[in-house]
């Protein structure tokens, strides 16, 4: 077996010496490489854990958000729609407080066209009755022949009572 070590060229103390060696820079890359590399890559692992967990919890509250805000437009939609219906009955309320007082301001100047029409139908009629009592004393004078100074008003009246019953 010698041989075949001396054949490959192969020196033991060379082997061992190198496999010292290698034990060293083993021992030295495990302490000052390989155990920060880890507890570098632990703590970068935690903080991804935590970022995650965060994330989770974000979005958690997240939910919760939209479930407030869909609440809170519910809320807003109904009192809006309650604001519309106020609004909409307000609305009718003058409607109807403007159309009652419309028809009162008509009845109003209706019965002031009426009172008016009156007044005129009076003032007419008076004129007419003046005119006819004035047309009666003229028949009556000459178709009695009286003297007009003797013609007073009780015999117009009476005259115009007589034509009132014959019409």
């Amino acid at each position: 077996m010698q041989e075949l070590v001396s054949q490959l060229g192969l020196d033991w103390k060379l082997l061992l010496s190198q496999g010292v060696n290698f034990l060293i820079l083993l021992t030295v890359l495990t302490i000052f490489v390989y155990k920060p590399l880890s507890r570098l890559m632990e703590e970068r692992r935690k903080k991804i854990e935590f970022g995650l967990m965060g994330a989770e919890e974000a979005e958690k509250k997240l939910k919760e958000i939209d479930h407030i805000k869909e609440e809170k437009l519910a809320e807003a939609d109904k009192n809006a729609l309650k604001l519309i219906g106020e609004a909409e009955k307000r609305g009718q309320n003058r409607f109807e407080e403007i159309l009652e007082s419309a028809e009162n301001k008509a009845e109003e100047v209706m019965a002031e066209a009426a009172r008016v029409a009156e007044f005129k139908k009076q003032e007419e009629l008076n004129r007419l009755t003046e005119k006819a009592n004035a047309l009666i004393k003229e028949a009556i004078i000459k178709t009695v022949g009286l003297d007009p100074k003797h013609v007073d008003e009780k015999l117009i009246s009476q005259a115009a009572l007589i034509i009132k019953e014959k019409a």
